[in-house]
């Protein structure tokens, strides 16, 4: 299979534990080159819906506030009220809290746009190749590649790069 030459594991071999990252082999793939062009890659070349997909969900608004506050707002009221077992009743809705949760809703669809969307080797698929791709749910290599692509493109916002 080509993973291991001369008793080492070979750079194709790498790659692929790039995808696991074992903690036990403390991997730190940011720091790598190959990342490094990887991460150059897919800031330069990013299709124009890309891009756009992304500021969408690096951008929280007043309005997306307000409408997530409201949300929120009559989900605990419908709990209150006997319709649904109770819970988050007992937290206070706070904007500060809706804001988080925004964050929280943001920084899991960017994950899910890296998770099929984007790949090592190819970077950004075509709108073709999406269908064909297959999801690769909870990537550590996708999440590693997000919080580096946002916190290049939007320095300003780090908490989306966490």
């Amino acid at each position: 299979m080509g993973l291991i030459e001369f008793g080492r594991w070979t750079e194709a071999a790498e790659l692929v534990l790039w995808r696991e990252q074992p903690d036990e082999w403390g991997m730190v793939i940011a720091s790598d080159p190959r990342f490094t062009v990887a991460v150059d890659r897919a800031v330069t070349i990013m299709p124009a819906h890309i891009h756009a997909e992304l500021h969408r969900f690096v951008t929280i608004t007043k309005e997306d506030l307000a409408k997530a506050l409201a949300r929120r707002r009559a989900r605990q009221a419908e709990e209150v009220g006997g319709h649904f077992p109770v819970l988050i009743s007992h937290l206070p809705i706070t904007l500060d809290s809706v804001r988080r949760g925004q964050i929280f809703v943001r920084r899991s669809e960017l994950d899910w746009l890296f998770f099929t969307r984007w790949r090592l080797p190819d970077g950004w698929l075509t709108p073709e190749e999406e269908p064909r791709a297959l999801e690769i749910f909870h990537d550590p290599l996708a999440i590693t590649m997000r919080r580096a692509v946002i916190a290049r493109l939007w320095p300003d916002q780090p908490w989306m790069a966490e």
